[in-house]
């Protein structure tokens, strides 16, 4: 009996350590997008870490950071549920945005290294809105087709954006 206990608590303290505590991780945080999730986004991140991003899906996904504002204790799930200009008000700081294809292309629309730091502390959401059905050949059509002048960006297919879908992480910035 009392080695059953023992076996218990060792569970739980394990289960409790991998679900959050420990130290922030640094360097390059390596993330993967599937359809529809993100992998490999540590609960605690350092300053000064640089997120890198791979599609490993059937899809065209992209990885974008935004700094949640100070305060807001929703999940995304909620922010997602709430009207548009309602959730943007929920976004501190757009960090950025790096879109793999399957064929594994990872493109900064920035024009930069594909990489995302991120330095302040904070809470933070990674999400991908593309849409549901997303393959290559459109988007590139759809890129291509885009007008450079224009705030719009590309014209993509209607289609459930992969955020509704689960493709949304959390984390937070400490020191």
């Amino acid at each position: 009996m009392r080695r059953s206990i023992l076996l218990l608590v060792v569970l739980v303290l394990a289960a409790a350590c991998a679900q959050g505590g420990g130290e922030p991780v640094g360097g390059t945080i390596e993330v993967t997008g599937t359809d529809y999730a993100f992998e490999g986004v540590p609960a605690l991140v350092a300053p000064g870490a640089e997120f890198t991003f791979t599609n490993s899906g059937e899809e065209v996904h992209e990885m974008i950071i935004v700094q949640i504002v100070d305060g807001e204790t929703r999940t995304m799930e909620e922010i997602l549920e709430l009207p548009e200009d309602e959730s943007d008000a929920l976004v501190a700081e757009f960090l950025g945005v790096l879109i793999d294809t399957p064929s594994g292309e990872t493109v900064n629309p920035e024009g930069e290294n594909p990489t995302i730091t991120v330095t302040d502390p904070g809470r933070y959401a990674v999400v991908c809105f593309l849409p549901q059905g997303l393959d290559e050949e459109t988007y590139e059509t759809a890129i291509a087709e885009a007008d450079p002048n224009s705030e719009e960006g590309a014209a993509f297919p209607e289609g459930t954006p992969h955020a509704l879908l689960g493709m949304v992480a959390e984390f937070t910035v400490e020191a």
